[in-house]
């Protein structure tokens, strides 16, 4: 079960809401480096669940080809006791330019099971175009030239972006497109505003949310005729607390475990 994809593209639903209504570039009050945010994931295929697996997300700044960046990092793997069954271990990389989010280089690396993926992309801003170079299993480097539509995002830049984004005068219920690479290809996907929730986590603290729900596109990890539900921080740090999701195989859910060097005050949490 791709336990650090789901959630990345989950996640990722979450906070692009406005991005094609939106600037490609916004000044950020959101996020900082040394943000570290960490999620429990519980897996079921039927009235059981189970605690799975985690994901964590972190920003630090750093040097890449000469230039200063954020790199951004998401990390996904089952718990020792679940690996017996499905073991995974995903890795997601991020270089994007602080000033303007445009991504120098992204680098996804995927161990689920007996599958194995490697990708990396690598923006050209002055021909726009997106250079994708792909391996599956053992099988031939597939390279693939991309024309991206505006404001397309890699899978960790569209998160970080998009929490820059004021999220406080959405329309309920109106449908927002969301454009992502994803390996070679490129995706829209649409979302719905619902409302806003006070939501208990799991470890009893309760938040003041921002809830959505998404249409996925049909294929190879979701069921395109189920909602994606996601809850979101309401506040300025816009971070999701629970996500529900099924998928092909089971449903999952995930918790926030964790989150530390968050920029702004999380007025959410309720006292």
């Amino acid at each position: 079960m791709p336990f650090a994809r789901t959630l990345i593209l989950i996640i990722l639903l979450s906070f692009t809401v406005q991005s094609m209504k939106a600037q490609c570039f916004t000044s950020n009050s959101t996020f900082n480096e040394g943000e570290n945010i960490s999620y429990e994931v519980s897996y079921s295929l039927g009235p059981i669940w189970v605690d799975a697996g985690s994901v964590t997300f972190s920003v630090t700044k750093e040097q890449f080809n000469g230039k200063g960046t954020y790199h951004l990092k998401a990390t996904g793997k089952t718990y020792h006791s679940y690996d017996l069954f499905f073991k995974v271990r995903d890795y997601y990389d991020s270089w994007i330019d602080p000033d303007n989010f445009t991504t120098q280089e992204f680098r996804r690396y995927i161990y689920e099971g007996d599958y194995t993926l490697l990708n990396t992309i690598r923006y050209d801003t002055n021909r726009s175009r997106i250079f994708s170079s792909t391996k599956r299993n053992n099988k031939a480097v597939s390279l693939d030239t991309l024309i991206p539509k505006t404001c397309t995002f890699d899978m960790l830049s569209a998160v970080y972006f998009s929490r820059t984004l004021d999220l406080g005068n959405l329309e309920k219920d109106k449908k927002i497109p969301v454009n992502v690479v994803i390996d070679d290809n490129l995706y829209d996907i649409y979302i719905h505003y619902i409302g806003r929730e006070i939501l208990e986590n799991t470890d009893g603290k309760k938040y003041k949310c921002i809830k959505f729900s998404a249409k996925m596109v049909q294929g190879t990890i979701f069921r395109g005729d189920e909602d994606v539900l996601v809850w979101v921080t309401d506040d300025e740090n816009k971070i999701p607390v629970c996500i529900e999701a099924k998928i092909i195989v089971g449903s999952v859910k995930a918790y926030l475990k964790e989150a530390k060097g968050l920029r702004n005050p999380t007025t959410s949490l309720m006292k």
